[in-house]
């Protein structure tokens, strides 16, 4: 592949295709990378390289998951049959599957032509009993251990921080050569918000109290997001006479669990879930709230931290897998396994003005380290190196 500059450019662009996840499993943190990733290295418009996505659709129809106990099997056979064959036929000059889950793509495409993003080894952390332990179907650590086998045939693993990076070596027998850390960005929507008409309207439209001080979660309610701590936490705050807290909730529904947890606390009045927000508004909740708490017991990199920083609003995190990396300095940090040091240090950033107005610029400052163009430069980089090994390799 002639680097962007020479004088062979009118050779014609090699083809990369990125690969999708299926649209069924809603992995929105995935497709938040791909999506953004394939929108900054289009707005670097490189004259050597022709981006294309590939879409995939469902093989099983989708209703055949709303019969009982149907749901597993049939994301699963769409996962690693359907989508596998489909794949068939799909090689370009590089290909890049986005998400380490479908890294058994790879049995259907050039090895040597293809790089995986690998985003976490929670399933891996989780056989060796370093997080808390919870039950998984079988068919999930089987499918989960098929797509790492595959990942070894890859030209390039891009790990997303350097947390993911050490987990996939110790892990997988992998050339340490070939991993290669890209760290994610921030996407330019994330700013802090001045509108107050927009401000007022978004408050309006999804009930939020401007008397309460808003705690704010954003992603799913897997276990490692450690949900349960945060709304025991609350559950501290409640008694706290000088503020009047209530949880805005971002994303996916509670668990069964969760929920009876909620109502055991009596929480009920005090937890506003919004579902999924939609890029347009999601910068208007994050200015809303007063403080992300994110206390995962394990994140391969963690997209709300920052997103939170780049909107002006404080973060109590933890140091579990990549989070000191992405937080550094500007984030109160906590024992993901103490509600009582969540509250406290949810307390500390709602009454210490000083406290928040260091964490406010501190985190502002933090984001301006991680761009999706940055993320973009990085991939060409490790696309144009797989490209030039598998055709000087005929």
């Amino acid at each position: 592949m002639p680097g962007p500059g020479t004088n062979e450019m009118r050779t014609p662009p090699v083809t990369v295709r990125l690969f999708h996840t299926l649209p069924g499993e809603r992995r929105v943190s995935m497709e938040t990378y791909a999506c953004r990733l394939a929108a900054a290295i289009r707005s670097l418009a490189p004259e050597d390289i022709r981006l294309e996505e590939h879409f995939p659709r469902e093989v099983l129809p989708r209703w055949l998951a709303r019969v009982p106990g149907g749901d597993g099997p049939v994301r699963h056979l769409n996962r690693y049959a359907g989508y596998q064959w489909a794949a068939r036929g799909l090689d370009a000059g590089v290909n890049h599957v986005v998400d380490h889950g479908y890294g058994h793509l790879l049995f259907s495409l050039s090895p040597a032509r293809s790089v995986v993003t690998f985003h976490d080894a929670m399933l891996l952390r989780l056989k060796e009993r370093a997080l808390p332990t919870t039950w998984y179907p079988r068919w999930t650590i089987w499918g989960h251990e098929l797509s790492l086998r595959a990942i070894r045939r890859a030209a390039r693993v891009i790990a997303d921080s350097d947390s993911s990076r050490r987990d996939l070596l110790y892990h997988l027998d992998y050339d340490p050569h070939r991993v290669v850390v890209v760290y994610p960005g921030v996407d330019d929507a994330f700013r802090p918000v001045t509108d107050s008409a927009a401000l007022a309207d978004a408050r309006r439209r999804y009930g939020l109290d401007p008397e309460d001080r808003l705690l704010l979660h954003v992603g799913h309610c897997g276990f490692y997001k450690n949900v349960e701590a945060i709304l025991q936490a609350l559950a501290l705050l409640r008694d706290c006479p000088t503020v009047r807290c209530r949880l805005v909730k971002v994303g996916e529904g509670f668990t069964p669990r969760q929920a009876r947890l909620i109502q055991s606390l009596g929480l009920e009045g005090r937890v506003r879930h919004l579902g999924w927000v939609g890029r347009e508004d999601l910068p208007l909740v994050y200015a809303l709230c007063d403080v992300l708490v994110f206390p995962s017991f394990y994140e391969g990199f963690g997209l709300p931290p920052l997103e939170a920083f780049a909107c002006g609003t404080p973060v109590v995190t933890t140091e579990a897998g990549s989070l000191p990396e992405v937080v550094g300095d500007a984030a109160q940090v906590v024992d993901p396994a103490s509600p009582e040091e969540i509250a406290g240090a949810v307390r500390r950033v709602l009454e210490d003005e000083a406290l928040r107005s260091r964490l406010v610029a501190r985190g502002l400052e933090r984001a301006k380290d991680f761009s999706w163009r940055r993320t973009a430069r990085d991939t060409l980089a490790v696309y144009r190196d797989v490209y030039k090994e598998a055709t000087a390799d005929g």
